[in-house]
């Protein structure tokens, strides 16, 4: 009696383990390729196609995981594109899933490395979504880097979407950031907030530092002040 009680707990035992070990194991070829292999899997599928040719890239982009396409945007400024097809692919994506209802994490990857693209190739163009990031996204990374590509663009066609980001102040590196893109810009139209920022005591040495510095690169508007003066005649 014994032994069959004891045969019918090891048989137990041993079916149990194996139930333990087969739930262990992946499911599907999927799993097994999460992490580190999938990552350099991803690496060296870019790093291919952009020895082939920048149509490559941008079929990447458009059919490839976020991930893929986050890689293929910058491998595009790697090679040091200025094609039209690489700059309308860019500024799609600068605004990549801020319409959709369930926010994918993943997206607001692909946002910065388009971006950080847009801030390379230095398209004007690329303003009008570069703004749309700034007053749409939630990233404080990304929001940054937009900034930044809008001051290495340079166009006045920017200031509104910076100084509306000094008028937020959501936090400091934002308006660092805008600062010195407005800076860049030298934009007249951002003259008064600049000078506010700069006797801004809420702010730090550095930040309002930088608004002076940005202040001095701000040329006269020429053409208003020969306006004024033509008035007065």
């Amino acid at each position: 009696m014994l032994k069959k009680v004891f045969l019918i707990f090891s048989m137990s035992f041993m079916l149990l383990s194996s139930l333990t070990l087969l739930a262990q194991e992946p499911t599907s070829t999927e799993g097994s390729e999460n992490g580190k292999p999938r990552e350099e899997f991803n690496k060296k599928f870019i790093e291919i196609l952009a020895a082939k040719d920048e149509a490559s890239l941008i079929k990447a982009i458009e059919t490839g995981n976020n991930e893929v396409k986050a890689l293929a945007f910058t491998a595009l400024t790697q090679n040091g594109t200025q094609s039209e097809l690489a700059i309308v692919t860019i500024n799609r994506y600068l605004t990549y899933g801020l319409s959709s209802f369930n926010k994918n994490t993943s997206d607001v990857y692909v946002r910065n490395k388009a971006a950080a693209a847009a801030a390379t190739i230095k398209a004007e163009s690329s303003v009008y979504p570069l703004s749309e990031l700034i007053y749409l996204d939630n990233s404080t990374s990304n929001i940054i880097v937009a900034i930044y590509a809008l001051g290495e663009i340079g166009s006045k066609k920017g200031t509104a979407a910076l100084i509306s980001q000094l008028r937020l102040a959501k936090n400091s590196a934002i308006v660092n950031e805008a600062t010195i893109a407005l800076g860049k810009i030298g934009d007249p139209a951002s003259l008064n907030d600049l000078i506010n920022l700069a006797q801004n005591d809420r702010y730090s040495l550095n930040i309002r530092n930088a608004a002076i510095d940005a202040i001095a690169n701000i040329k006269a508007d020429t053409t208003s002040a020969s306006s004024d003066a033509t008035a007065t005649q």
